[in-house]
């Protein structure tokens, strides 16, 4: 097949569920901190900031999510028609960086205070290389300890 066909299927003719995780946007610099995540999913309630495009340096709680054009709509962000209706801006997700998340919802909470695969890899390396220095640690103490009771016995001696 060619490559155009396969990228259309990829991503016009995708599952609902693979659509859904599409919809990400990159993680403040201080929740990367807490969660151990560069990005997560983007979510109603959650509040973002516009980074990118005409509607640079807007902050707000995402109202609507957009699933078929992967965007969102920012409450109290919108375009004046000219019969003088309002209607909501989308901004593609790409656009955006989350600032505060929505944790009202336990699962999402469980997803994503879930450690990555590398992440665990490197605290069971840490904690060997720590049970290895312990036991090394207390040697030497015990001959310290040893090596003055004897210097002590010697004074007594004397």
């Amino acid at each position: 097949m060619k490559p155009t066909k396969v990228r259309n299927r990829q991503t016009y003719r995708a599952m609902n569920q693979f659509i859904n995780k599409q919809i990400c946007a990159p993680i403040s610099k201080d929740l990367r901190k807490k969660y151990s995540r560069r990005s997560a999913r983007i979510m109603i309630e959650d509040t973002v900031k516009v980074i990118r495009g005409e509607y640079k340096g807007i902050t707000g709680k995402v109202s609507k999510i957009s699933t078929d054009d992967k965007s969102i709509a920012i409450e109290g962000n919108k375009k004046e028609k000219l019969k003088g209706d309002k209607v909501d801006v989308y901004i593609h997700s790409t656009n955006v960086i989350i600032t505060a998340l929505n944790t009202d919802d336990k699962w999402r909470l469980k997803i994503l205070e879930k450690k990555s695969k590398s992440k665990i890899k490197l605290m069971k390396e840490e904690a060997k290389n720590k049970e290895e220095a312990k036991p090394a640690n207390k040697k030497t103490k015990e001959t310290k300890q040893v090596d003055e009771k004897k210097i002590k016995n010697k004074k007594e001696d004397k």
